[in-house]
């Protein structure tokens, strides 16, 4: 009854500017008045009618449901995030073994160059020819080799000529050519009787 009121005195009711309080007029038959609370129960008690029956009309129970869907739904959506979050984790982890396996390469591929030049130039130490040479120097082609190692590996010759050799020292002695003999190599023979 207090529904049919309420539903009344909404659809005819006038609010008086005192108090908040609504009058109803229903051909001036009886004065009826409202507080600002009985109304505020009216109008949320009708727009629950009007949720619901919205809700029965998309086929849900209620607003239980209603929440239910809309906590698997957000669900739904964090779990996808995460599996994108994974996925770009993952991939930022393969580039950078890419980048980690493509230096190196060019690493390998550097050094392999610097030693195969540096024994065609007769340098004695290829190890030691890499070692010295000033890699920060070397030129790079589209294909990842070096360009200039030639160059540099001649001018390190100059810098460094015992590389390639030539000069005699206490550690490196000169090799004797087949025309000479070694005086000292010539006695121990001699002593162990091979000559």
């Amino acid at each position: 009854m207090a529904d049919e009121q309420a539903k009344q005195v909404i659809e005819n009711g006038q609010t008086s500017e005192q108090g908040g309080e609504v009058t109803a007029n229903a051909g001036g038959a009886e004065k009826q008045t409202f507080s600002q609370d009985d109304v505020n129960r009216m109008i949320k008690a009708r727009a629950e009618r009007e949720i619901q029956a919205l809700l029965r009309a998309k086929g849900l129970a209620g607003m239980d449901e209603l929440e239910a869907l809309v906590q698997a739904k957000n669900a739904a959506k964090e779990a996808e995030m995460s599996e994108l979050q994974k996925a770009q984790e993952r991939a930022a982890q393969l580039e950078k073994q890419l980048a980690d396996a493509a230096e190196k390469q060019k690493a390998l591929m550097t050094q392999s160059d610097i030693t195969a030049k540096a024994a065609k130039l007769g340098i004695i130490d290829p190890d030691a020819a890499y070692k010295l040479l000033n890699r920060s120097e070397l030129e790079y082609g589209d294909d990842g080799a070096p360009t200039n190692t030639e160059t540099l590996l001649v001018a390190l010759l100059k810098e460094k000529p015992y590389l390639a050799g030539g000069g005699a020292s206490a550690m490196n002695p000169a090799k004797s050519s087949g025309n000479q003999k070694d005086p000292i190599l010539t006695a121990a023979r001699k002593a162990a009787g091979l000559s």
